[in-house]
């Protein structure tokens, strides 16, 4: 196979991708690795050398489409064979996790060939009239939305398991963060002279201070402030500081969240980015959390740099050894995988140890967890204070607002803490699934109304004659006792 590197996916890369963040790149590009390597091993030609023979026309490889997806359906894309195995969709079951896996794909291969029907079906390109031209440019595009829109109805294997939501309920969140909360080493209040004794986190998994606040911090900011893992390692220590007294003399703690500054030199290899302009934003921090986050940096961070003659970087969080430098993605996503999440299950071992008999037992503690598990408590939490402010708009001027006008509401602040974009259906999705609790908890609570008045009847009914006895002069039964909590609740 040549190697050398592909024009077509050149031009495409400085046209169209050098506008999105370098992590859309990149799995833009691996899905384009995948089928130029298919193709090759179909046809022992490359993509390039036949779509330049076929005088740019994507018209005979829109087809192409279907073998690329079986060919991603049996892994094949992961081993090394020379040749492509024949494969069908009968062969190898489709759950919902492969059809979205390998439907990016398709979807990214598709985008190639948009671009490249838009960029060669033309008069510069083509031999033909301007009419024919743009008849074939048409007709392409439609054949290939048709193609892609087919693989949005495949359905999934009947064999799917059960969805379980990819987030921690919030009391499993209140006892993952107690578990890595830092332990506090015996000090003196220069300005008080009080003393205060060391205080140990006895379930803590980590043993040296430096990492028991590095960790606890990162994870503080996905799983309390929803950050995105890219995000965490971007933050610098120009990113975190104090405002300006406002007019009744008030200060804030704000984290702004943002590419590294251009004096900010990244060693890492894969540099992270911010993933679109709307994950630009500020947020405020809590006082305690800026108090920990200047401990970190003040008592643990800033004293390493200088002990090992390194000159700072100024990325926040950093490995604790070697040359000092930024903490990777594999890095965090290691923690959890090795330490937290074990660590965690270790104390607190019902929250999975039956997982094959409780339909919602809790997922693995990865760095992505945390921000599935800020949005919906972020939500919920949002929801109820606006829900709050409009019964009191009702009681004060009988104003009254249906649930979507709160929830929707809600959902634009949680796009906004989180930095979605308008058209992102993310936020959308944890409201359905926060309207779907509340409706299941209607329904209980209804059920549970209806059946306090369960009994069985004290006489038998005859068959063969039905009195009716004459109620006129008897009560209607509304005066009955009830209980009250339940009426309530």
């Amino acid at each position: 196979m040549t190697t050398l590197p592909s024009i077509f996916v050149a031009n495409y890369g400085r046209n169209e991708l050098s506008k999105k963040s370098l992590g859309t790149q990149e799995n833009i590009l691996v899905s384009l690795r995948f089928f130029y390597v298919y193709y090759y091993k179909k046809y022992k030609q490359t993509f390039d050398f036949d779509f330049y023979q076929r005088k740019y026309n994507i018209s005979t490889f829109i087809h192409e489409i279907d073998g690329f997806f079986n060919y991603l359906l049996g892994k094949q894309h992961r081993k090394d064979n020379e040749d492509i195995i024949a494969l069908v969709h009968l062969d190898t079951p489709i759950y919902k996790t492969n059809k979205v896996t390998y439907g990016n794909h398709i979807r990214n291969v598709g985008r190639f060939f948009r671009y490249l029907n838009f960029r060669y079906m033309n008069l510069k390109y083509q031999d033909v009239s301007p009419v024919r031209a743009h008849e074939i440019t048409t007709e392409n595009s439609k054949q290939l939305d048709e193609k892609l829109r087919t693989f949005n109805r495949i359905e999934v294997s009947k064999n799917e398991p059960a969805n379980r939501y990819k987030s921690i309920s919030e009391q499993q969140n209140i006892e993952l963060n107690n578990m890595l909360i830092p332990s506090t080493p015996a000090f003196t209040d220069l300005e008080t002279g009080e003393h205060f004794e060391e205080v140990i986190n006895p379930q803590n998994p980590f043993k040296e201070g430096f990492l028991q606040y590095r960790n606890y911090l990162m994870h503080r900011l996905m799983y309390t402030y929803g950050l995105r893992v890219g995000e965490v390692q971007l933050i610098s220590l120009d990113s975190i500081g104090e405002t300006l007294p406002d007019s009744r003399g008030k200060t804030r703690f704000i984290l702004i969240v943002q590419n590294l500054p251009d004096g900010v030199i990244d060693p890492r290899k894969k540099p992270p980015s911010i993933k679109t302009q709307h994950s630009y934003r500020q947020i405020e921090l809590t006082d305690d959390d800026f108090i920990l986050l200047t401990i970190f940096i003040e008592q643990y961070r800033t004293p390493l740099f200088k002990e090992q003659g390194i000159e700072d970087h100024k990325v926040l969080f950093v490995k604790s050894r070697g040359t000092l430098a930024p903490i990777s993605y594999d890095g965090v996503r290691t923690l959890y995988r090795d330490k937290i999440d074990p660590i965690f299950i270790a104390h607190y071992p019902y929250y999975r140890a039956k997982g094959k008999m409780n339909i919602d037992y809790m997922v693995t503690l990865t760095p992505h967890v945390g921000r599935h598990t800020w949005a919906y408590i972020t939500l919920e939490f949002i929801y109820n204070e606006i829900l709050k402010e409009s019964l009191m708009m009702a009681r004060d001027y009988g104003i009254r607002a249906r649930m979507n006008g709160e929830m929707d509401a809600a959902v634009e602040k949680l796009r906004k803490l989180g930095g979605w974009s308008v058209k992102s259906q993310l936020p959308l999705m944890y409201a359905k699934r926060f309207v779907e609790i509340v409706s299941n908890e209607s329904n209980i609570r209804r059920t549970k109304r209806a059946d306090w008045q369960t009994a069985i009847p004290e006489r038998r009914v005859s068959l063969h004659k039905v009195e009716s006895p004459d109620n006129s002069l008897k009560d209607d039964g509304y005066d009955d006792e009830i209980p009250f909590d339940d009426l309530f609740n």
